[in-house]
């Protein structure tokens, strides 16, 4: 119960006053997590803990952008997916990688192989922080938004067999999806959707109910695609598709929307907590440098490729500032890393702080475009349907 207090009263406080400032919402999460966090006032230890249960806000919110998405509407997102979104993850892993593998073995004293895993990491941008970014700003439902769906989405998926990889490279076996299992987990998903089990709930006429039912299809489909060796996230968002037709898609998205709000936010005071300051103080020039020319490298291809896509003018530099971050997907890459033996400790410290201080300042620099291009801002909200 106390944990509860410090988390709610952290967030209570912080977000507020980042809001004030003009900040937005995530670095108000971020900060109260720092602050809270085994460096700074050591309210929190157990952060492993805080980041698994978070995760499921994350899983919740891509079921509810599944409910946005009608099947044949997905089949028609085939070229962002599969065309931008493998385009941008091979280009931005291969350039990231080479500038990782010249500079960070001189920086850092990094090997290949760990600056190699490094780069396809930091390839991945934080579906939690760009989706939100877009929401607040109502772009998901514009070009810009379609597009960044679309390679997030690839993105998710690109993640699990890079998982695989570092497994088999380190020896340390990483459990492999199954095919089997993969089947029977879409099996299962497909088996309660056509005996609609959220009917069941609605004919009891108990909204409590209803949404233990829409919590049940949510978490249950997630934990199954896991168990098969797959992302949690994908089982999310598949069940939202196939319950995008239903009658009761405005009711499931109303009874999920708190939940995936407050996870959300501990899903970013977790990013928080996990920014090891003893490192920040002894390396800060180091991170610096290397946020920077994160963001300024991953942002110039995405501006190119969201130029390549033919996105209005409007919509490029937004789209590249919001997905030019790291992403929560890389923290498991490091780990997992680590546990190979392809990345020390201290690497893996250090880098995972790199993704965390990017996440924070994404959402600032948003901001700061916004001010400073006014007119452009109006174009690209007023752009959307």
């Amino acid at each position: 119960m106390e944990l509860i207090v410090v988390l709610l009263l952290s967030a209570v406080i912080c977000v507020p006053l980042t809001q004030v400032l003009g900040l937005g919402t995530i670095p108000g999460y971020l900060l109260a997590g720092i602050i809270i966090g085994p460096s700074a006032l050591k309210l929190v230890t157990d952060v492993p803990a805080i980041v698994d249960i978070s995760q499921w806000g994350v899983v919740m919110m891509l079921f509810v952008i599944g409910l946005e998405l009608e099947p044949s509407r997905l089949w028609g997102m085939r070229r962002e997916v599969f065309g931008v979104g493998i385009f941008q993850m091979v280009s931005c892993a291969g350039v990231l990688s080479l500038l990782m593998g010249l500079i960070l073995r001189h920086l850092i004293d990094m090997s290949w192989t760990g600056a190699i895993i490094c780069g396809c990491a930091v390839a991945l941008s934080s579906t939690a922080v760009a989706m939100r970014l877009l929401d607040e700003r109502q772009l998901s439902r514009t070009p810009m938004g379609r597009t960044a769906l679309g390679v997030l989405l690839l993105q998710d998926m690109a993640a699990i067999p890079m998982l695989i990889a570092l497994g088999i490279i380190g020896g340390g076996g990483t459990r492999a999806p199954s095919f089997l299992s993969a089947l029977v987990a879409v099996a299962v998903v497909l088996a309660g959707y056509r005996l609609r089990v959220i009917s069941w709930a609605e004919r009891a006429q108990l909204r409590e109910l209803f949404t233990a039912a829409t919590l049940l299809v949510v978490i249950g489909s997630a934990q199954l695609f896991d168990y098969a060796g797959l992302s949690a996230g994908l089982g999310g968002f598949l069940v939202g598709v196939l319950l995008a037709k239903s009658k009761y898609r405005e009711s499931m998205e109303a009874s999920i929307e708190p939940f995936k709000g407050l996870l959300l936010g501990l899903f970013f005071l977790g990013i928080g907590m996990s920014v090891n300051l003893d490192v920040v103080r002894e390396h800060w020039r180091f991170i610096l440098f290397s946020v920077a020319a994160l963001l300024v490298v991953k942002g110039a291809i995405l501006y190119g490729i969201a130029r390549m896509s033919g996105l209005p003018t409007y919509h490029r530099m937004p789209f590249a500032i919001a997905l030019a971050q790291g992403g929560e997907f890389g923290f498991a890459l490091f780990n997992e890393a680590w546990d190979n033996g392809l990345l020390s400790a201290p690497h893996r410290d250090l880098i995972s702080v790199v993704v965390a201080v990017s996440m924070a300042v994404v959402p600032v620099l948003i901001k700061l475009f916004e001010r400073m291009q006014p007119k452009r801002v109006e174009g690209y909200t007023s752009g959307a349907p």
